[in-house]
């Protein structure tokens, strides 16, 4: 695995140098648009349609909408925001006490070189006393509220997660409070959780959607084809001038008549 960044967990007076390593793999099988005549993968273009033409990267800016219609236009991300990669901790809640709905992403969280004791220090110490550690953390210039947790008995993951804002509250209320079940149906549904009830164990649970197209890969891959080789940009320029050549000779004539 490769480390996203370097930082370090500020834990009171305490600094913990810790390496961040994503977590979670893109379930899905990475495929790409392709022309099937030839078998090239499609280039997205950015092109402006006022212009009528393409725009170079350096031509491209951040607009925010305004109501009327108008753009204001912003610094690009990695011009604004703190370049700090301190995990800086706020408080110890527990873990219930935090709703799985502000979950967002998870990197594993490992000690650098002269962070080994203080890292078990603190896994160790959430662990015995049931507690994760809320904090506040940049990545890549993304501030974000984060939750740093013991994953075993030697290894801490860090959750980056929502700020509260980001909830859209009004799908709060669409339950129904006036669909009141009857005793009799409660009774028969606490006894059909009662039945299904298990540990949940992750391995039981395979991507199968993932499986299969995996295994659609392989079935195919005998009829595999190269895509054709497109003209580099040289090879353009020189067709050109050697059309714009011919071109030039046939209305003048070659000067041999």
């Amino acid at each position: 695995m490769r480390s996203l960044y370097k930082g370090i967990i500020g834990f009171g007076l305490v600094s913990i140098p810790i390496q961040v390593f994503k977590a979670m793999e893109s379930e899905r099988v990475t495929t790409h648009w392709i022309h099937e005549f030839c078998k090239s993968r499609i280039q997205y273009r950015k092109y402006c349609p006022t212009c009528e033409r393409e725009v170079a990267a350096e031509e491209v800016a951040v607009g925010a909408p305004l109501p009327d219609g108008r753009f204001v236009v912003l610094p690009l991300e990695e011009d604004v925001g703190p370049k700090d990669h301190t995990i800086t901790i706020l408080n110890f809640p527990e873990l219930s006490e935090i709703d799985p709905v502000f979950w967002e992403t998870s990197y594993w969280l490992k000690p650098a070189a002269g962070g080994q004791k203080a890292y078990a220090l603190l896994a160790r110490t959430m662990r015995e006393m049931g507690r994760v550690a809320l904090a506040e953390m940049t990545l890549r210039t993304r501030p974000s509220l984060a939750v740093v947790r013991p994953y075993n008995q030697t290894t801490l993951m860090l959750h980056r997660m929502y700020y509260p804002e980001s909830l859209r509250v009004e799908g709060a209320s669409f339950g129904s409070d006036s669909a009141e079940p009857s005793e009799k149906e409660l009774d028969m549904a606490r006894t059909l959780v009662q039945h299904m009830a298990e540990p949940f164990k992750p391995e039981a649970y395979p991507n199968r959607h993932r499986l299969e197209r995996l295994r659609q890969i392989e079935d195919l891959m005998p009829t595999a084809e190269m895509p054709h080789a497109a003209p580099g940009r040289e090879v353009l320029d020189l067709m050109e001038k050697l059309k714009a050549s011919v071109t030039a000779r046939e209305r003048h004539g070659t000067g041999t008549g």
